[in-house]
């Protein structure tokens, strides 16, 4: 029996000291104080809820979750399917009347729709000066994933025994207009064509 009594005493006495109040200060140099008893009259009674979940012990709470977004991810940014365009099979060459000529098929390999797709086109002269820029525009105008569409134009050719072009394929999308990979090609112009005032 008198073990029963001091093992519930203990417990009573353990329970009381838990649940002690802790007081917080401030002295006059700035420095922070605890204690049990308060040593100072701006003592406030110490409130435990208020500490940072990193100092928390055992049983005293779980620390803040950040909270997710409806889609079940913790970033809000929605993500934006684009197309990606890409030029395949491009074809050069000068006519017999001494036009410049550029065709091929511009394929989709991005998820968002490829509206408008075409190709910008820089013809550059034998002394590596850009002669001129044109736009040839590919059909079918929408192209899906997967899907392509065809170009086909032409512009003078500048005069000169060779020239270089460079062809850049785009398309426009919900974030505005996409260009794809740049191609590179040269050719040498035919001495006996006919010189034509240009265009």
């Amino acid at each position: 029996m008198k073990a029963l009594l001091s093992i519930l005493f203990v417990a009573f006495l353990s329970s009381f000291v838990v649940a002690q109040e802790i007081y917080k200060w401030e002295d006059e140099k700035g420095i922070i104080h605890y204690g049990e008893k308060p040593e100072s009259p701006k003592a406030t009674p110490f409130e435990r809820e208020k500490v940072p979940y990193s100092n928390l012990k055992d049983g005293q709470g779980e620390p803040p979750v950040e909270p997710e977004n409806q889609s079940g991810g913790k970033n809000d940014t929605p993500r934006v399917s684009r197309p990606s365009p890409r030029m395949k099979g491009a074809k050069a060459w000068i006519d017999r009347r001494g036009d410049f000529w550029l065709s091929g098929t511009i394929a989709n390999g991005g998820k968002g729709v490829c509206e408008a797709p075409g190709v910008e086109v820089a013809v550059i002269d034998e002394l590596g000066s850009v002669d001129g820029r044109f736009e040839i525009n590919a059909k079918p105008n929408d192209l899906s994933r997967g899907e392509e569409a065809e170009f086909s134009g032409s512009y003078f050719a500048p005069i000169g025994e060779k020239l270089s072009w460079e062809a850049t394929p785009r398309c426009s999308g919900t974030t505005g207009v996409i260009y794809g990979a740049r191609k590179r090609g040269k050719l040498t112009i035919s001495r006996h064509r006919t010189l034509r005032m240009r265009r």
